[in-house]
């Protein structure tokens, strides 16, 4: 084959891979699992409940993944376990956010080891995606954490941006007195008091913005099903904004997927152990998105903001 013909067989092939990735996804919905809190290393057998959660993920039909902070737990040297047992274990896209643990290691080191920015959005057949993280933390015990201004007031012009898509955000904390253990605990033993410090602006702010469906959050390190002294489980809605509390797979706690169709959104929960769905706690939501049929050549996302393009894992 001469260098010539070699060249455009590869450019062929570069044209149809995209193709034949849409051509392979469900045209009706688009599906999203939500890990939360990998945290390597918390205790010795995270890396064994990280790869059990990545090995069943391997074997699932879904279009990409979304971490919901604390990748590495206060040490940078982690992030080297976090591309060996979560980065190059997938074929799909990833994307993060930094949590309490990921401070703790340093932003920077954040930064280099995922290759992403801090916060970010990007839309993917209708659907807008909003990633937050912590940039800080207090508390007595290091875990309220915050947004801090300049990613405040960049939230604030992202939804002023887009009033009619529907919109998912994914946090670390949880917004104050939601889901389960998200009220003031500093009084109480560790791990104390885990909520978004700048929680009632956020509030106010959704408020505003109806196109707002879902905050998903990690951090509790949620265990399905349970419920604390306020009657708070891993699901709240306030005002039509579905909030959902994630489990952590840094102690074999499951994960949560997203299925997105056009007339409802359905939150799965998997036992990645035993590979199987735990039926008990699906929460369906019901009601028009702005979910779109592409199924060719999906553009690429592009950061909101920022003149690059999301480069996928």
């Amino acid at each position: 084959m001469s260098p010539k013909q070699l060249f455009l067989t590869l450019l062929i092939l570069c044209l149809l891979v995209p193709v034949i990735r849409a051509q392979n996804q469900d045209p009706d919905r688009l599906m999203v699992c939500m890990l939360a809190d990998p945290q390597l290393i918390m205790v010795p057998e995270t890396p064994r409940y990280v790869e059990l959660a990545m090995n069943d993920l391997s074997e699932l039909d879904h279009n990409f993944v979304a971490v919901l902070g604390d990748l590495a737990q206060n040490s940078s040297h982690f992030y080297k376990d976090y591309k060996e047992f979560v980065m190059e274990k997938t074929d799909k896209p990833l994307y993060s956010l930094a949590g309490n643990g990921d401070v703790g290691a340093g932003l920077d080191a954040y930064k280099e080891a995922t290759g992403l920015p801090l916060y970010y959005s990007f839309n993917r057949r209708g659907i807008r995606f909003i990633f937050l993280s912590t940039v800080q933390f207090t508390g007595e015990f290091n875990h309220i954490c915050h947004l801090g201004y300049e990613q405040t007031v960049w939230l604030r012009e992202e939804l002023k941006s887009d009033t009619l898509s529907t919109t998912i955000i994914f946090s670390h904390p949880p917004i104050f007195e939601t889901t389960y253990h998200s009220e003031e605990r500093d009084h109480l033993a560790a791990p104390g008091s885990m909520y978004m410090s700048e929680s009632l602006e956020l509030r106010e702010m959704f408020q505003l913005y109806p196109n707002v469906k879902i905050f998903a959050h990690g951090h509790l390190h949620y265990t399905y099903g349970t419920k604390d002294d306020f009657g708070r489980g891993g699901y709240f809605v306030e005002k039509g904004l579905l909030h959902i509390s994630v489990g952590g797979t840094a102690n074999n706690k499951g994960s949560s997927f997203l299925f997105l169709e056009k007339d409802k959104i359905t939150v799965r929960v998997r036992d990645h152990e035993h590979k199987r769905w735990m039926d008990d706690y699906e929460y369906n939501w019901s009601g028009p998105t702005t979910l779109t049929n592409e199924t060719a050549l999906d553009p690429d996302s592009v950061w909101s903001g920022i003149n690059r393009q999301i480069h996928k894992h």
